[in-house]
């Protein structure tokens, strides 16, 4: 109906003074986290009494604001200290509000000034990080495991991996990883930890390959014939033809 399309709830309300100092998007950006962080602290789902854990695809929906830009914001905020982030996950923020306050109501024109071109840059430091450690942690959570020790393995199996900034993992490629190992070992907890280790250190992608290592290196011995000095005697025959050498 009209009056849904018109309701307060569809709004988003930005401070002029954070538009002038932040650039439109970050104060939009900072606004909605705002939003976000009241609901966390209504709710009691705050981590560690002050971190709240964010919905990028939600903020992208209510913002317009695109995921890698959203990145960019916090990679700008950071530099002003308005907002940390978990060092496990990029999605777990915590903003302060007093220094973000603090920042709208100063009249200190230079340290405005100092703020502005702080977060006004349009392609900061730690962004494609902050994009990979999202991408790790996909990966992580796409891993379907019931035994504790198998998933914290295929975990450092992923960091492994994605420790070289040239390559990547898609779930498909840990889903058939975890698929090929789950047929290998049939149950054997010891062989699936011993393979995951293998793969870890050589940082295989396929399972194949560090199961092929794993038999190489469990095969068994050969049997080798002992060799004697033994020296075997022979009757030897005298020739009797005449010409014929003789041994």
């Amino acid at each position: 109906m009209l009056i849904d399309l018109l309701n307060s709830s569809n709004y988003i309300m930005v401070n002029m003074d954070a538009i002038r100092i932040f650039g439109l998007n970050t104060a939009v950006y900072c606004a909605e986290l705002l939003n976000i962080y009241k609901k966390a602290v209504t709710k009691k789902k705050l981590y560690d009494d002050v971190y709240f854990k964010i919905d990028r695809e939600y903020i992208k929906k209510q913002t317009s604001i695109e995921v890698e830009d959203q990145l960019k914001c916090d990679a700008n905020l950071l530099k002003v200290n308005i907002i940390k982030i978990n060092e496990e996950n990029p999605d777990i923020i915590f903003f302060d509000v007093e220094v973000y306050a603090s920042i709208l109501s100063s009249e200190d024109v230079k340290l405005l000034e100092k703020v502005s071109t702080k977060v006004k840059v349009s392609n900061p430091k730690g962004t494609k990080q902050a994009q990979r450690d999202r991408i790790i942690i996909a990966l992580k959570d796409s891993i379907e495991c019931k035994t504790y020790e198998v998933l914290d393995g295929l975990k450092g199996w992923i960091d492994s991996i994605m420790a070289d900034p040239k390559r990547y993992l898609s779930k498909q490629q840990v889903a058939a990883f975890k698929d090929r190992l789950d047929d290998y070992c049939n149950g054997d907890l010891q062989k699936a930890l011993e393979i995951i280790r293998l793969a870890t250190v050589h940082a295989y992608v396929d399972c194949q390959w560090a199961i092929n290592v794993y038999e190489r290196d469990n095969r068994p011995a050969r049997m080798s014939i002992p060799i004697t000095n033994t020296v075997r005697v022979t009757e030897q025959k005298k020739t009797v033809e005449v010409g014929e050498d003789a041994f």
